[in-house]
């Protein structure tokens, strides 16, 4: 077992993927980051993630189109997503996506670090 729960962070903003690694090993997650949908799928069965943060606007396959691709692999049906968006994203809207939560550009740190924590917590006890 790894000893840094992995968090998957998918952004095409080079800046950001380099801020999310910083913060994230700074409270205690690995990031593995992924500039394009294709590559987060590579980096999702390479890494095998505790959670992933998909921006939703990408050139290519958009955040939505990688969260239905995600959620159709085999063993990625229950992997918590949270998409990082500039505007809001309706309860309805994560239902279709099959996201399991959205957090608003920009972000609150210690929203987002308290629901990536209580999404590998729920990950350690299924």
């Amino acid at each position: 077992m790894p000893s840094k729960p992995i968090i998957l962070v998918v952004d095409d903003d080079l800046p950001i993927l380099a801020l999310m690694r910083t913060l994230l090993r700074e409270f205690g997650f690995e990031a593995v980051t992924a500039e394009s949908g294709e590559q987060a799928i590579a980096e999702a069965r390479a890494h095998r993630p505790a959670a992933v943060l998909i921006d939703r606007k990408m050139p290519g396959m958009s955040g939505d189109e990688l969260i239905r691709t995600l959620r159709s692999e085999p063993g990625f049906d229950g992997l918590p997503i949270l998409i990082i968006s500039g505007q809001a994203v309706s309860p309805a809207e994560l239902a279709t996506l099959g996201a399991d939560g959205a957090i608003l550009k920009p972000f609150d740190i210690t929203h987002l670090i308290a629901q990536l924590r209580s999404f590998v917590a729920a990950e350690q006890h299924a």
